[in-house]
C-alpha cells in the first residue's frame, strides 16, 4: 500500500473513533485576541498586561487565546470613571474605571457574550495603577470564570448549528484551488463539535490536494533548473525544491526519479529519499491535521489587516 493510500485508509479508520472521544473529552476552543486600543485610548503595554491575563484565565478552560487569525475574538474596551493624582511624595495615581469585556465572530459582526468588571489601581504612574487595577483578574476571578465558560459554549454550539455552512464555503474555496482558505474553513470547527468528523475528512482530501499541488509546482522549479543548468549549480537549485515536496504527494515519485538522475551526474551525497515523516497511525492523523491548520492560521493571518477592525463595537 503506497503512502497515499495508508493515509486515506488510516483517516477513514479514525474517524469514528474521533467522533466518540470528542463526544466525552472537552477539546479546546480557539479565540484571536484583538488589541484593546481599537476601542480605549490606552497604551500598548497595558494591552499586553490585559491579553496576557485573560490568556492564563482561558487556557484553564480549554480556550487557546493568541493573535492567530479565528472568527471568533475577545477584547475589551476601558470606560474610566475618574483619574486622581494625589500629591506625595511620593505621588500616586489613583484610577477607577470599569472593562468591558467581548467575545465575539469577526466574519459576522455579532456579539456572542459581554461582561463587565469595576476596577480600582493605584499607582506610581498611570500606566502602574491601570496594571495594578488588572490584578483582579486572574484564574481565581469566579465571574471572569464563569464569563467564559458560557461563551466557550455558545462558541460550540453555532459551530454545532453551522458546520455544514462552514463546510460549504470550503468545498466551494477548494474547489478555485484555494486549498489554504478550505483548510482554514474546514480546521476552524472543533473536535467537541458535532460536525468535526466531516470536517476532518474534508481535512484530509483539501491538504492531500494542496501538497499534490504544491508539489507539482515545486517539481516544475526543480526541473527546470536542472534543465537550465545540468551541474553541480543546478543540482543544488533543484534539490532545494524538491526537499520542500511532501511524501504523500502525487508527484512525490516524480521528484524521485529526477533526483536519481541528478545524482547519476552531481556525486554528491544527497539528502532526499531518508525523510521519515510519519511514525504510526495516530502520528500520521495528527501531524496532517496541524499541518492543515497551520496553513489555514496562516491563510487567516493574512486576511487580519482587512477582516479584523472592530469600530463596529464602538
Amino acid at each position: 500500500m503506497t503512502l497515499r493510500n495508508k493515509i486515506k485508509y488510516v483517516f477513514a479508520l479514525l474517524a469514528a473513533g474521533t467522533v466518540m472521544q470528542a463526544a466525552a473529552d472537552d477539546c479546546e476552543i480557539h479565540l484571536m485576541t484583538c488589541p484593546v486600543e481599537q476601542l480605549s485610548e490606552i497604551p500598548a503595554e497595558i494591552n499586553e498586561q490585559l491579553m496576557t491575563r485573560f490568556s492564563s484565565a482561558l487556557a484553564s478552560a480549554d480556550v487557546a487565546a493568541g493573535p492567530d487569525f479565528s472568527q471568533f475574538f475577545l477584547t475589551g474596551k476601558f470606560s474610566d470613571i475618574y483619574k486622581s493624582v494625589v500629591p506625595g511624595p511620593p505621588k500616586q495615581n489613583a484610577l477607577h474605571t470599569t472593562l468591558t469585556v467581548y467575545v465575539g465572530d469577526i466574519i459576522n459582526q455579532t456579539v456572542y457574550a459581554t461582561c463587565t468588571f469595576d476596577l480600582r489601581g493605584v499607582g506610581t504612574s498611570e500606566q502602574r495603577a491601570y496594571i495594578n487595577a488588572l490584578s483582579q483578574l486572574n484564574g481565581s476571578n469566579k465571574k471572569l470564570a464563569e464569563f467564559i465558560d458560557g461563551a466557550r459554549a455558545k462558541i460550540i454550539k453555532y459551530y454545532d448549528n453551522n458546520y455544514r455552512n462552514i463546510l460549504s464555503k470550503a468545498k466551494l474555496a477548494a474547489s478555485m484551488r484555494n486549498y489554504e482558505e478550505a483548510m482554514m474553513y474546514a480546521t476552524s470547527i472543533p473536535e467537541c463539535s458535532v460536525g468535526y468528523p466531516e470536517a476532518m475528512n474534508d481535512i484530509l482530501e483539501y491538504y492531500m490536494a494542496y501538497i499534490d499541488y504544491e508539489g507539482q509546482q515545486l517539481l516544475t522549479a526543480a526541473r527546470a533548473a536542472w534543465a537550465e543548468s545540468p551541474d553541480k549549480e543546478g543540482a543544488i537549485r533543484a534539490h532545494s525544491y524538491l526537499l520542500q515536496i511532501d511524501p504523500a504527494a502525487a508527484c512525490y515519485p516524480d521528484a524521485v526519479s529526477l533526483m536519481n538522475d541528478i545524482k547519476k551526474v552531481v556525486k554528491e551525497n544527497w539528502d532526499f529519499e531518508n525523510k521519515e515523516k510519519y511514525h504510526d497511525a495516530v502520528d500520521m492523523r495528527n501531524r496532517m491535521i496541524e499541518a492543515a491548520r497551520a496553513v489555514g492560521v496562516a491563510y487567516g493571518n493574512g486576511q487580519q489587516p482587512t477582516t479584523t477592525n472592530l469600530m463596529w463595537l464602538r
